[in-house]
C-alpha cells in the first residue's frame, strides 16, 4: 500500500498534538482508530461525514478495505515477535442491521456478543476479562466501576498487543546509571536513569530540528523510531508532520552508531478521548443528534464515551506494548556521517512503534522524565 494512502499515521499525529498532558505519555493511535472505525461503519449523514474527515476515508467500503489490510499486518506470531489485534462488540441492541453485522464481520473480523446492560457490573467484568486475555494481562481493567450502566446500549472494543525482540539486542552489562536532562543544556534539571547502550547499524539521520534512529525488531517489518529533538521537544511536536516522519524513515542511512536509550516501563492510565475527538471534528456522533441508522434503525444511538489505555516496557531484549479502546454508545433520552556517531537519548524525545512498509504508526509516545515512570 502507498504510504500516503494509509490514514492511521496522520490521525496519530493530529491526535497527539491535541493531548493536553505535557509529561510522559503513551498511546496507540491504531487502537483508537480501529475502535472509531468500527463505530463509523454504522453511521450516516453528517455523522458519517465527520468520521470521513477525521479518519480520512472516502467511503465506508474503502475504509473497510483499509481496516482489513491493517488487520492483516496486526496478526503475526513467532518465537521472537508477536502482534495481535482483536475487535469485539457487546450489544444490548436487538435490531442491529444485517448489513452492519456482515460488514464488521468481513472487514474487522469482529465478534458480536449480546449482553444485558441491566446487569452492568457483570458486563463490565466480562469486557475487562476479554481485554485482559487479548493483551496478555497487561490491561486488566480498561473500564472502571460505574463506566457503564443500564442506559448503555453498546460497547465497541479494540485490543492490540505487541511483544518484539530487538534485531540488535542490548547487553545487560552495558546498562548503567546515566544522567537524563529534563531540560536540555540545563545541568540543574537532570535525573539518574538506567541507560542501555549498544553499537550497531541502525537507520540514522540528522534532519531539520531532530535526529532520527530506527531500531528494527526481529521481524524487520516493524521498528521503533526515535525522534530526538535538537532543542525543545514541544517545538518539535508543534512543527512535526507526517511527511517529515516519512521523509526521515525514507532518507535515513544505514549507519553504525553507538546508541544510548533509557530503559523504561509505562503503566497505562485510562484516558477519555472525547475532548480530543471533538477538537479533531467528530462532533455530531457525540450528541443525541447522531445518525447511526446504518447500525440500527429502531434506536437512536450516540457515543457517550471513548476510553483508551496503553502500556509499554522497553528493555535490553525488546519491547512489550498493549493498548485497548472502548467506544460506549447510549440511546437518546538526512545527513550521511562518515565517523561512528554517538546518539544519546538523554533528553526528552518522541518515539513510535511503526509498521515500516506502510509507515503505519501503531504506538506513539513521549519521554520527558524516565525517573517518573513506573
Amino acid at each position: 500500500m502507498d504510504l500516503k494512502s494509509h490514514p492511521v499515521s496522520s490521525f496519530s499525529l493530529n491526535y497527539f498534538k491535541l493531548i493536553s498532558e505535557k509529561n510522559n505519555f503513551f498511546f496507540s493511535p491504531a487502537s483508537i482508530y480501529l475502535a472509531l472505525s468500527l463505530t463509523a461503519a454504522g453511521s450516516a449523514g453528517q455523522t458519517l461525514k465527520e468520521f470521513q474527515n477525521v479518519l480520512n476515508f472516502q467511503n465506508v467500503e474503502e475504509m473497510g478495505k483499509q481496516i482489513s489490510s491493517l488487520n492483516q499486518q496486526l496478526q503475526q506470531s513467532s518465537q521472537s515477535f508477536t502482534i495481535s489485534s482483536a475487535n469485539r462488540i457487546y450489544s444490548g441492541v436487538q435490531a442491529v442491521t444485517n448489513d452492519y453485522k456482515q460488514f464488521v464481520e468481513k472487514y474487522f473480523q469482529s465478534g458480536f456478543e449480546n449482553v444485558n446492560f441491566n446487569q452492568a457490573e457483570a458486563v463490565r467484568e466480562n469486557i475487562n476479562e476479554w481485554v485482559s486475555q487479548q493483551t496478555r494481562e497487561k490491561i486488566k481493567e480498561l473500564l472502571k466501576q460505574g463506566t457503564i450502566d443500564a442506559s448503555t446500549r453498546m460497547v465497541l472494543v479494540n485490543a492490540l498487543y505487541l511483544k518484539a525482540d530487538w534485531l540488535y539486542k542490548f547487553q545487560g552489562n552495558n546498562t548503567a546509571d546515566r544522567y537524563f536532562y529534563i531540560e536540555p543544556n540545563n545541568e540543574q534539571k537532570k535525573v539518574l536513569t538506567k541507560m542501555m547502550s549498544n553499537s550497531a547499524t541502525y537507520g540514522y539521520g540528522k534532519f531539520d530540528g531532530f535526529e532520527y534512529v530506527q531500531l528494527p525488531y526481529q521481524n524487520k517489518d516493524f521498528a521503533m523510531e526515535i525522534f530526538l529533538p535538537s532543542n525543545s521537544i514541544y517545538d518539535l511536536e508543534s512543527k512535526l508532520t507526517v511527511e517529515q516522519m516519512q521523509n526521515a524513515m525514507n532518507n535515513s542511512q544505514k549507519t553504525k552508531i553507538k546508541l544510548f536509550l533509557p530503559k523504561f516501563k509505562m503503566n497505562g492510565i485510562s484516558h477519555k478521548a472525547l475532548d480530543i475527538l471533538q477538537n479533531l471534528g467528530i462532533v455530531e456522533a457525540l450528541t443525541p443528534q447522531a445518525n447511526f441508522s446504518n447500525l440500527c434503525q429502531t434506536e437512536n444511538l450516540y457515543i457517550s464515551d471513548v476510553i483508551h489505555q496503553a502500556v509499554i516496557e522497553v528493555n535490553e531484549q525488546g519491547t512489550e506494548a498493549a493498548a485497548a479502546t472502548a467506544v460506549l454508545m447510549r440511546e437518546r433520552c538526512a545527513l550521511i556521517i562518515n565517523e561512528t556517531p554517538e546518539v544519546h537519548c538523554d533528553r526528552p524525545f518522541l518515539f513510535t512503534i511503526t509498521h515500516v512498509p506502510t509507515h503505519t504508526v501503531l504506538f506513539l509516545g513521549r519521554i520527558t522524565n524516565p525517573q517518573n515512570i513506573n
